[in-house]
Order: structure tokens, then sequence, then C-alpha cells
């Protein structure tokens, strides 16, 4: 935690565990910049001098614009090779028509043209070392460098979107600039027309008529070998005699499978007639009945009828009487019947006989009509094999005919479009400025720029960057501490409280609560749940502030806390005021009773054997618990100058170690060394002590940073 002493916008020091890795924030910023407020000035002069004294020097310059509309259309050709293609109404192309307007506009020929009429003098004024200059070099340099400068007061650029060209030229001179500006335009337009005479429709035209007479050739040729071939169209002719001739071999193959098809059914046929008998058993008959006798039937008839009466008429009625006596003789005519049997035999012609025959007579038939149909398509397919022959043997002669016509007819749409193109080119050159028109000349459009400010407000800008940079690189390169954050970041550690400067010789209520507030924190502090008895200040370097501190601790453990406390000061140049009466030994160190009620200080540390380089952890350790059992609280503070492997062997004893960062005089460097060897030496860091802060920024500041 950080402690202000006197100062408007902080609160009493009172110490207390920083947060974790702090960060860095504006007001830190602001303390590294007013403290290196000399450097960060320094640099911030530089350029906001450089920014002056260029305003100073900078001219009001004019601006004279011109502007010139391309148009893209057929009646202008670009090309100046005969064989080339005529002009593209692409929107690609005529963009790369506008650029090459541009390209002309800034030729050297055009320039030079622009600077002799003008004059070299009046453009560009000799200055106060153009006499020696001009003794070293020719005059072609000079036109040259001339040239170099114009392009530099040039700007000629395509507007967004569009077909218009924009001419800019700058001069410190208003009137110079529209002049220059429109004699430029003016000599870029004498000098395209110049460029784009092309008399090239003559030489077109008679290409046109050699290839008209070489097309109609070709064409009487085409035609002639069509006609005597009996081609319409040929692709279409052959591939007809292709299709005619696939259909027919097709056919002759079904043919030929069909009648080897019939020729196998005949011989089966033919074999199986052979073996079939001429005639065949179909069936023998032995009964009793005759043709057309029905006289079962009958009796059955009579059987029912005469049931029938007997249901209706008494028994000896004359209708019973009468249909007995049928029935009566009914039976007697089936018994004769019965005694003379008939016999029936019956043989018939085999049926299979006259299938097979017939089956025969159709195969033989139309195997014959086969063997027809396969000389008739054998004569269909050497006719039109014949076609294809006659068509194959014309096709390479029509293939070179059709290749020759189709050159000559490409090259003939080709060049009759460029004589066509060529002359319109020719004809509109004759009558107008061609494609360019000038649609704006310079004296409508002048403005006026004045770089003063710009290089003001570049001055103090980048006096701005130029100062925050010195003041990052001095903070970077800077080794000692100015803010209590900057040990908090660099060792890991929390500052548990933090005194101004000059604070031991300004006692007040501040440094007491401070102080007060720091023994607090400690006597809470436990490790290990064991509260700290024993605890050791280390500081870098030698100096009074921390015996100043380790003294007024003790004495508030001592005169507060009512705690038997013990000073070890080895580091101090000024000891401790000892008493002079009582004197004792404990756990190897002399001690002395103090004008502070149960406050002890250690005398005689040189001859001490727990402060000897020789003493053995264990009896260190021996001697510390002797200690505390004298004494509730044992301070000790020491520097690594004083007594280095004294300070190393103590951090391995005392419950704590605590370090010292002094402001402005505590290297990075060394607070690291010392930190480290605490480390190493295997003892317990608990934080630091900040001592020496001073305060860089106004109070105004410090309250709204």
């Amino acid at each position: 935690m950080a402690q202000q002493v006197g100062h408007a916008d902080e609160s009493a020091l009172a110490p207390a565990i920083a947060a974790e890795n702090p960060s860095f924030t504006l007001r830190d910023f602001l303390i590294a910049t007013f403290f290196h407020i000399r450097v960060v000035v320094l640099a911030a002069l530089v350029p906001l001098v450089i920014g002056l004294v260029a305003a100073a020097l900078a001219k009001t310059e004019y601006t004279a614009s011109s502007l010139l509309l391309v148009i893209v259309n057929r009646e202008v050709s670009t090309s100046a090779n005969v064989t080339d293609s005529g002009p593209a109404v692409l929107s690609v192309e005529g963009l790369k028509q506008v650029e090459s307007e541009v390209q002309i506009l800034e030729s050297a020929e055009v320039i030079r043209t622009t600077i002799e009429q003008i004059g070299l003098d009046r453009l560009f004024p000799q200055g106060a070392l153009s006499p020696i200059t001009r003794m070293f070099d020719s005059e072609r340099d000079e036109m040259d460098r001339a040239i170099e400068r114009f392009r530099r007061n040039l700007r000629a650029n395509v507007v967004s979107g569009s077909n218009i060209v924009e001419v800019q030229f700058t001069n410190p001179d208003r009137e110079i600039a529209i002049e220059t500006a429109d004699t430029l335009v003016q000599n870029y337009l004498a000098s395209r027309r110049k460029v784009f005479e092309n008399p090239t429709a003559k030489i077109l035209q008679l290409e046109v008529d050699r290839f008209k007479r070489d097309l109609t050739t070709t064409d009487s040729e085409i035609e002639a070998l069509k006609a005597k071939v009996g081609v319409i169209d040929f692709n279409q002719d052959a591939v007809l005699a292709s299709n005619q001739m696939d259909n027919v071999v097709q056919r002759i193959r079904q043919v030929d499978e069909r009648e080897a098809t019939l020729t196998a059914q005949l011989l089966e046929a033919e074999a199986q007639r052979k073996a079939l008998p001429d005639s065949v058993f179909d069936f023998s008959e032995k009964t009793d009945a005759l043709s057309g006798d029905d006289s079962t039937n009958l009796l059955t008839q009579l059987l029912l009828e005469r049931d029938r009466i007997a249901a209706q008429y008494a028994p000896g009625s004359v209708l019973m009487k009468q249909v007995q006596q049928k029935i009566d003789t009914v039976r007697k005519r089936i018994a004769e019947r019965g005694k003379n049997p008939y016999y029936t035999d019956r043989a018939s012609r085999n049926p299979s006989i006259n299938y097979v025959d017939n089956l025969i007579l159709n195969l033989k038939v139309e195997k014959d009509s086969l063997g027809r149909q396969r000389d008739e398509l054998e004569q269909q397919r050497i006719a039109a094999q014949q076609r294809i022959d006659t068509l194959r043997s014309a096709e390479t002669r029509l293939i070179e005919l059709t290749r020759q016509r189709e050159t000559l007819s490409e090259g003939y749409r080709e060049y009759l479009r460029r004589a066509v193109a060529a002359n319109i080119e020719e004809t509109a050159a004759r009558t107008r400025q061609s494609n360019v028109r000038l649609v704006q000349e310079a004296g409508a459009s002048v403005t006026k720029r004045s770089l003063v400010l710009p290089m003001l407000f570049g001055g103090l800008f980048g006096g701005i960057l130029f100062g925050a940079a010195a003041g990052a690189i001095a903070s970077v390169l800077r080794t000692t501490f100015i803010m209590p954050s900057e040990p908090e970041r660099l060792l890991d550690l929390p500052n548990l409280a933090t005194f101004d400067e000059g604070a031991e010789h300004r006692p007040g209520p501040f440094v007491d609560q401070a102080i007060g507030s720091c023994a607090t924190l400690l006597l809470d502090t436990t490790i290990d749940e064991t509260p700290l008895r024993a605890i050791h200040f280390l500081s870098p370097e030698r100096d009074d502030t921390l015996p100043w501190f380790c003294r007024r601790l003790a004495e508030e453990l001592a005169t507060q806390r009512r705690m038997r406390t013990l000073l070890v000061d080895l580091c101090s140049f000024t000891p401790y005021p000892l008493h002079t009466g009582h004197v004792e030994v404990i756990g190897g160190l002399a001690v002395t009773t103090t004008p502070v009620p149960l406050l002890w200080s250690a005398a005689e540390v040189e001859t001490s054997p727990l402060l000897s380089v020789r003493l053995p952890v264990v009896e260190g350790q021996e001697m510390l618990k002797d200690l505390k059992v004298a004494f509730d609280c044992i301070i000790i503070c020491s520097s690594l100058q004083g007594s280095s492997l004294v300070t190393q062997r103590l951090t391995q004893l005392v419950d704590g170690n605590i370090l010292s960062v002094h402001a402005e005089i505590t290297r990075k460097p060394a607070a690291i060394h010392l930190r480290d060897t605490v480390a190493e030496a295997g003892g317990t860091l608990l934080g630091l002590i900040f001592f020496g802060r001073r305060y860089y920024l106004p109070n105004w500041l410090y309250r709204r940073a």
C-alpha cells in the first residue's frame, strides 16, 4: 500500500498488503513524465522548433486545374500497328485508353515544349546558389532537372469512375500556374494529333480486296467439290452414310442369326419326324348300351311317377296299375338287353406327324426368304460402303478448303473492320481534335494552399510524440525507483509501508500512525500459525533511514504494545543511545537496556557469537530460541554492504525478512540481488518498506489523476 505524509490528497500512512501485480496507471505515467521533465521538454522542443522554422519558410502555393474529357468510341484508334485490332468499347479497354492519355500528357516532350514556351526562369526563378550550380552543369542537365521539378509540381490523374482527366499545376505565382496549365494542355493536344496521324486506310483496303478475291475462289472450289460428290452438307451426309452402313450391317447380322436358328430347328424337326410312328392306338370299349337306348332313364321316370301316384291315390287304383305295368315292361327290356353285350374297337393316325410336317414346311419357307433377304442386304451394304468411300476421299480436300475459307473469312472481316475504323479515324483527325475535349480551362479553378498551419500542428504533434518517446526511453533506462508500485511490480512483493522524503526529520502524527499500523500488521501476521517473533529488515545500501525506522518500530512495540523488544542494529552509523547500567549476554548476544522501558539494544555486535560468520546454523537456531524466550519481539536491521555474510545467515534464522527500498537511491539490480539472496538462503520474504517518496505532480493533478 502507498502512504503519503503531509500531502493534500492522500490519507494517513497505514500499511496494508498491496494487490498482486499492481497495474500501470495514468498517475504512474504522469509521475514518470514529470520526473523526466527535462528530457521530455528537450526532446519535444526539437520537432517543435523544426515545425516553426518550416512554417516560417513555407510559401503560399496556387494550383490551377484543367479538365479533359476522353471520349472512348470507334471513331478514334489508339493503335499504330496496321495488323492490330481496332478500338474496343469495353469499359476496361476504355479505362486503359484514358490512362494512356495521362501518360502522353506527362511525357517529357510535352513538358519540355511547355517549359520552353513559358520560360525556365519564370517557372523556376534562380535562387542564391543557382549561379554556382550552373557552373558545374550543362544546359541539358539543367533542362532535365527542370523537367523533374515540373513533374513534381504536375498532377494528372483520372477522376474515379469516369473518363475525365484532371490536370493540376502548382506554382507560387497564380498567373504562372494558370498559364502553365493551359499551355501544357494545348501542347498535349498538338502532340497527340501528331502521334495519332496514321494513314493506314489505303493499305488496309488493299488487303481487304485481296482477301475478298481469295475468299471468292475458295467458295467456288468448295461448291464444285460438293456438286461433284453430291453433298449438300458434308457433316450431315457423312453421319447419314455412316448410320445407313451401320443399320445394314446390323440387319445382316440379325438375318444371319435367324438363319442359323432356322437351320438348327429344321434339322431337329426332321430328326423327330423320322422317329414318329404313322399311327397310334386310340381306345377299346365293351358295353351293352345301344345308341339311342334310354330305357334306364325311362325306368327312373316311371318309378318317380309311381311314387307320386301312390302318394295321391289308393293302392289299387287304375293309374297305379298302369304305371306298374310300364315299369315291368321296361325292366323286362333291360333284362333282355343284358344277355347280348356289344364291343367297339377304334385306331387313329398319330396327330404329331401333321404338326411336325407343318413345322418343317414353315421353317423351309422362312429359310428360303431369309436367303433372299440376305442377298438384298448385301447389295445395300456394298452401296453404303461405296458412298462412305466417296465421302472419305472428298473429306480431306473439303476440310482443307473449309479451313482456308475460315481463315480468309476471319482475315477479311478483321481487315474490313480495321479499314473502316482507320478511315473514320483519319476523317475525325482532319475535322476535329480527335476524342479529347477541353472541359475546363485552368483559370476557372485555382486553389490556394498554405502549409503554415499544417507545419505548426505537425511540429506540435511531433513534439508530443518525441517527448513521450523520450520519457518512455528515460523510464526504461532508469535504474532507481520513484514510486512504490515499481518495486512491487519488479520484486513481486507487497508494500507494507511508504514514507515520504525526510520523514525521519519531520516527526508527526502521520509518521506515528504509519509506524503503529506497520507494527499492528506485523504482529497480526503468522507463519504456519506461529506469530512473528524475529523480524529482519534488509537494505542493499548503508543509510540512516532504515535504522531510524527500526528504532521507531521497536519503540512502538515497547511503549505502546508493552512488549519486551530487542533491537539489533547492524547498519547504523550512529548507534542507538545505550543505557549505561544493566548489560547481559543472552543467546550469544550482549544486550543492554535503553532509555525506553522494555526496550533492549544489542551491544558489542562485532564480538557477539550470534553475529559471527563462523556460527553453525544449528547453534544459531538455539541462540535465537534463547532470545525469543527472553524477548517478545526481536527487530534486526542490516545491509549487504555492511555485513553480507551475517545478513545471509540471519535471513535463515529469523521468522521473516522485509526489504528496504529507498526512492532514487536503491538501484533495481541491487534490489533484485537482495531479494534473490534472501530466497537462495532459504529465508521468508514478507514484503518491502518504501522510503524517501517524493511528489512530482501538482496537488490539483494528484486529485484528478
